[in-house]
């Protein structure tokens, strides 16, 4: 387990100790972020705060995720 803050600024916090380590899983395979495209950008998301906090298209301008 890691010290690893989540994009809101909380530590992870996951609520299933089974889920935290599956999405640790797809980061230590796939990388800490996926790309999300919405209308003509995409955004670099990180895996942690899909799984957490889920994601909603018009938020994405709003979260300052880096963009491609």
């Amino acid at each position: 387990m890691t010290d690893e803050l989540c994009w809101c600024g909380k530590p992870l916090h996951y609520s299933s100790e089974q889920v935290r380590a599956m999405v640790e899983k797809f980061v230590r395979e796939l990388g800490p972020t996926i790309p999300v495209s919405c209308g003509d950008k995409t955004y670099l998301v990180p895996r942690h705060f899909i799984a957490l906090h889920g994601l909603k298209a018009q938020e994405l301008p709003l979260l300052g995720f880096r963009t491609l």
